[in-house]
């Protein structure tokens, strides 16, 4: 199932922030190392995937996975991008 999520995180993050989101995402279930673009567990081709992408409007994550994995990833990397940024990052449309 196709979803996609919009975060609020500034996409202007210092270097030192984007090194500590990058962190997180290493650290994430699924990371692809070698991949161009942050992605977890396959391609856009490949299903299943999450791939992420910092827009205007915030960290956007898009994915083609279980309703029960989006949750629960989405879930896990609030709480740590939380926990590294020092401040509370959730869905930017609530």
């Amino acid at each position: 199932m196709h979803q996609t999520i919009t975060l609020n995180v500034d996409p202007y993050l210092s270097n030192e922030q984007w090194a500590k989101v990058h962190e997180v995402y290493r650290g994430m279930d699924g990371w692809i190392d070698e991949a161009k673009i942050p992605r977890w567990y396959g391609t856009t081709d490949v299903e299943p995937y999450i791939t992420a992408s910092a827009e205007p409007s915030g960290l956007v994550f898009e994915g083609n996975v279980e309703p029960i994995l989006w949750t629960g990833w989405i879930s896990v990397i609030c709480a740590r991008l939380t926990i590294a940024l020092g401040t509370t990052v959730h869905d930017a449309e609530m």
